[in-house]
């Protein structure tokens, strides 16, 4: 079962292959949720060239005029929040309290740039240091794109996608969204929204494989969210166009616990940040290492956690859905290979279809495929190691992710970590970075 499938249409009259039809189905239980369109290139282009004409008067709108539209489109949003959420939570197959989550990271986002567009649109002019022999004053401005492109993933194709197009278009650019074909119907819903309100014609969505190459093909600007591996392809291509574009990219976060931590709180925290969404995030703990000393304690800890992980309200289903068939087979390859190569299972285990149970394993190895490629999936790998320095030297091994969480009582070893383990995002005793704004001290 595929949560997105393709099927030719042809036309009786002309003769002709109409494009492929997008077909969703709900990864939960295995029903139809619709069946879209998909857009050739010559529609993807047409699309951009139409955004293109009207970006003009979208900028001419200045920051305010453009924040006044981002305005009525949250509070549309928040009308249809029940609605928004549903159809997230059924195209993704995450709980419904998962997908209200999500929801309102996107409408916090929102708030964010209504907030502090226009300090991040100003003009700055910052310190030069002169050389003997010239003057000289330096000032910064900006520039929109007519166009902006959005790929976005599937893991959270309400958010993340979100979060590129909203900047974009305060801005002052036009923005298309080219959601992954797992999950279409999301960003759809919102350019159908947009539209209702009225807003001028900047925002768009787009569907259907061809649809990507074609986007990163006519924009101006591209924001990427996925795999490394397709993240080469739309560097090269981009680069084949002189565009900038700007990556963000999987990897394999990891956790440290050393012996001197709080074992109950790493190990709880440490199921949410590998657990959370079905493991399906760049950010997702992938990667666990013990200090041999505590770690057959932690580890009983940490199955303990995962066995009772569920949904954020107790009559929810679909803890461990995974929102691609293609993805859980991945992630049952990487189990099946460890446990060949002599992990063992404290919990969890392969599940069926699209569902994948919170797993833990035990006796892991660094150079098991668990270790060393992208997971996407709830699988939680311990590995021991002798010290610090062998946990910090193993985490620096590629696939390095975008965050370690270091868990410890020694407030030492926090700055000591973060200069080592750069540029990775570093925490201690906590899953996630927390930041606020500078005005706030």
């Amino acid at each position: 079962m595929r949560s997105a499938q393709y099927t030719q249409t042809q036309v009786p009259d002309a003769g002709k292959v109409r494009p492929p039809m997008l077909t969703v189905i709900a990864p939960a239980d295995g029903r139809v949720v619709d069946t879209i369109p998909t857009d050739t290139p010559e529609q993807v282009r047409a699309t951009v060239e139409r955004l293109r004409e009207h970006s003009e008067l979208w900028r001419s709108l200045g920051v305010v005029g453009r924040i006044h539209w981002l305005t009525t489109f949250r509070n549309w949003l928040l009308d249809n929040r029940d609605e928004v959420a549903e159809l997230l939570a059924l195209e993704t197959g995450k709980p419904y309290s998962e997908a209200e989550l999500e929801f309102d990271l996107a409408v916090d986002a929102i708030d964010h740039y209504r907030a502090q567009g226009a300090d991040f649109l100003g003009g700055r002019h910052p310190q030069v240091s002169l050389r003997p022999s010239a003057a000289m004053q330096l000032a910064v401005t900006q520039h929109a794109c007519s166009v902006v492109g959005v790929i976005g993933p599937w893991t959270y194709p309400l958010t993340l996608a979100v979060f590129d197009a909203i900047p974009a278009l305060v801005a002052g650019a036009a923005v298309i969204v080219k959601p992954s074909s797992e999950t279409p119907l999301t960003m759809r819903a919102l350019a159908a929204g947009w539209a209702k309100i009225g807003a001028p014609a900047v925002f768009e969505t787009v569907a259907g494989h061809d649809a990507g190459p074609a986007v990163l093909d006519t924009v101006d600007y591209v924001r990427f969210t996925g795999s490394v591996e397709t993240g080469k392809v739309v560097a090269l291509r981009a680069a084949g166009r002189l565009i900038p574009c700007c990556l963000d990219l999987g990897g394999k976060s990891a956790a440290v616990v050393l012996a001197d931590a709080d074992l109950d709180q790493a190990a709880a925290c440490i199921a949410l940040g590998g657990l959370a969404n079905s493991g399906q995030s760049c950010r997702s703990i992938e990667r666990i290492y013990v200090e041999t000393s505590v770690y057959d304690a932690f580890l009983e800890k940490l199955a303990a956690e995962a066995a009772a992980f569920g949904p954020l309200i107790d009559d929810e289903i679909g803890t461990g859905v995974m929102t691609s068939a293609a993805q859980a087979e991945h992630v049952r390859t990487q189990l099946g290979d460890a446990l060949i190569a002599g992990a063992t299972l404290r919990c969890g285990g392969s599940g069926t279809g699209h569902t994948i149970p919170p797993t833990v394993l035990a006796d892991v190895e660094p150079t098991m495929s668990v270790m060393t490629h992208q997971t996407l999936g709830p699988i939680l790998p311990v590995v021991r190691v002798a010290d610090a320095g062998e946990a910090f030297d193993l985490t620096l091994r590629p696939p390095a992710g975008p965050c370690v969480s270091v868990w410890t009582t020694d407030t030492s070893v926090g700055p000591r970590a973060s200069t080592r383990l750069a540029p990775a995002q570093v925490t201690v005793n906590d899953i996630t970075p927390h930041i606020s704004h500078p005005t706030a001290y």
